[in-house]
C-alpha cells in the first residue's frame, strides 16, 4: 500500500480503501444533498402534538366524571324515591313529585293524567343503575 497522500475530494482509508460509496453521507460536490435535522423544531412540533393528546385525554376523562356523576345522581334520585314494588330490570318506570316527596309509579303520564307532577321516565338496568329515558 501507498503512504502517499490522496487528495482530499478522494475518500479513501487504509483500513477500508476507496469507501465514498459506504458513507451515510455524500462525499462529492455532485453528491445529493442532505439537510441536517431541525431538532428544536422537531422537539417543539412533538410537544406540541404530546400536550394535544394529553389535553384530549383530559377532557374525554373529564366528559366522562360528568356522565358517571349525572349516573349516579339519577340512580339515587329514584332509588331514594316512593317505590311500592320491586322493579324489574329493563322496564320503564315514571318518576312523580307528590306534595313534595317522590314516587315510582309503572302507570305513564299520559295514562294518569299527572303531567303537572311528572319528573321524568327511567329504565332500570342490570346494573341497578337508573337510566333516563
Amino acid at each position: 500500500m501507498s503512504t502517499k497522500k490522496k487528495p482530499d475530494l478522494v475518500v479513501w482509508t487504509e483500513e477500508e480503501g476507496y469507501n465514498a460509496k459506504l458513507k451515510a453521507y455524500p462525499t462529492t460536490v455532485s453528491g445529493q444533498g442532505f439537510d441536517l435535522p431541525n431538532v428544536p423544531l422537531f422537539r417543539e412540533l412533538s410537544s406540541k402534538k404530546m400536550m394535544d393528546v394529553f389535553n384530549r385525554e383530559k377532557e374525554e376523562i373529564k366528559e366522562r366524571i360528568e356522565r358517571l356523576y349525572e349516573e349516579y345522581n339519577t340512580s339515587i334520585m329514584v332509588w331514594e324515591s316512593k317505590i311500592s314494588f320491586e322493579p324489574i330490570i329493563g322496564k320503564i318506570y315514571h318518576l312523580y313529585n307528590f306534595k313534595g316527596y317522590r314516587t315510582l309509579s309503572l302507570i305513564s303520564p299520559e295514562e294518569w293524567n299527572k303531567e303537572i307532577d311528572f319528573i321524568g321516565s327511567y329504565i332500570l338496568n342490570s346494573e341497578n343503575k337508573w337510566i333516563k329515558k
